[in-house]
């Protein structure tokens, strides 16, 4: 009788926790991100490429100009390789100790570098 007097408590405890937490949640509201200077600048006409977009270098002379050779890189590449490109380009935001999560700073360290370099250099540090 008494362990069953404990469990029915705890389900009453989890039910409880659970109720509070989805009603903290229902309360916060989400904010759509911002969009990137490539996403704003979509518009701008890109540069010719004759070839695969992942072979264009990408320019890290300012983030700006990161931002236009990303947006012809996707104009010249398949959506499944420009969207492993720029998980990529996150994932090197976050583990990229000389970037520091700073993003001008990984454009500078990526500047030069085709789509596919910056996969591999992701792919060769997950060895």
């Amino acid at each position: 009788m008494k362990s069953k007097m404990m469990v029915d408590f705890a389900r009453l405890a989890l039910v409880s926790l659970l109720a509070a937490l989805l009603t903290a949640c229902a309360g916060t509201t989400t904010q759509a991100p911002e969009q990137s200077a490539a996403a704003v600048k979509a518009e701008e006409p890109v540069e010719p490429w004759d070839g695969d977009g992942m072979d264009i270098p990408l320019d890290g002379s300012s983030l700006e100009a990161f931002d236009r050779s990303l947006a012809r890189v996707k104009a010249y590449s398949n959506p499944s390789n420009y969207t492993t490109l720029v998980n990529a380009i996150d994932y090197l935001m976050v583990y990229d100790l000389a970037a520091k999560r700073d993003r001008a700073k990984l454009a500078s360290n990526l500047d030069g570098l085709t789509g596919r370099q910056v996969i591999d250099r992701v792919s060769w540090q997950k060895k």
